[in-house]
């Protein structure tokens, strides 16, 4: 029950922030953004609770949330200190890097994976991750000496979503699948993003509406896989 309290506050709270992030960054939302952020992640502390069989799941996903909060903030205090806005962003990338090993590490220890499964994930990947950096100049982006980075939060990015995907479809649970479809909404969330950061005129209200809307939405199903594993 608590955790559905939680969850529809926290449901309220980011949509107020939907609105209110996409006129511009600045510190007072960056403090909105924190709670925003932090309430998705008390809906995976109240799963735990609520779901204890599953607590090495629930953990893992925790630690997820928690660097998925620690990059917002790095994210949005590129805008605020403008002059120190490469280290911001490179920390950003680290952080949810780490975050989405945490994801994977998740759905490793809780689907019955073959090592081949996770090989095909792993080259799928590896694919998508050098398709988004050889394919800049097709799609008009500037990514310059972010190359490398982009190409490694992509491959560990793309990870997670191909392996909730190959979950979903092989386990067949309710848990898996809002899993998978919480990763595929993080992944169009990050697509935008790109196109905010590293290409030209989507710095606009718009653009950051729907990306924290994808966002936001990827993480709370994310989390929520936790209340409904095992069902």
């Amino acid at each position: 029950m608590l955790y559905y309290i939680v969850l529809f506050i926290g449901l309220v709270v980011s949509t107020g922030f939907l609105f209110v992030r996409s006129k511009g960054a600045s510190v007072n939302r960056l403090f909105f953004k924190m709670t925003s952020s932090l309430c998705y992640l008390l809906t995976a502390v109240f799963a735990v609770i609520q779901n204890p069989d599953m607590s090495n799941y629930g953990i893992l996903i925790m630690m997820g949330g928690v660097l998925g909060l620690a990059g917002d903030v790095a994210l949005d205090l590129k805008f605020i200190y403008p002059k120190d806005a490469n280290e911001y962003l490179k920390a950003g990338f680290l952080f949810f890097l780490i975050g989405h090993i945490f994801y994977i590490a998740a759905l490793i220890i809780h689907n019955p994976f073959e090592w081949w499964h996770l090989l095909i994930c792993a080259v799928i990947s590896l694919v998508l991750g050098l398709g988004t950096v050889f394919s800049a100049n097709l799609l008009k982006m500037h990514y310059g000496k972010y190359r490398r980075i982009v190409f490694l939060y992509v491959v560990f990015l793309s990870m997670t979503m191909c392996t909730s995907i190959w979950a979903a479809f092989t386990v067949q649970s309710k848990s898996m699948i809002i899993f998978a479809v919480g990763s595929v909404l993080f992944t169009l969330s990050d697509a935008v993003l790109s196109k905010i950061y590293f290409g030209r005129g989507w710095e606009k209200p718009v653009p950051i509406f729907l990306n924290h809307l994808l966002y936001y939405a990827g993480q709370y199903l994310i989390a929520a896989s936790i209340i409904f594993l095992n069902l």
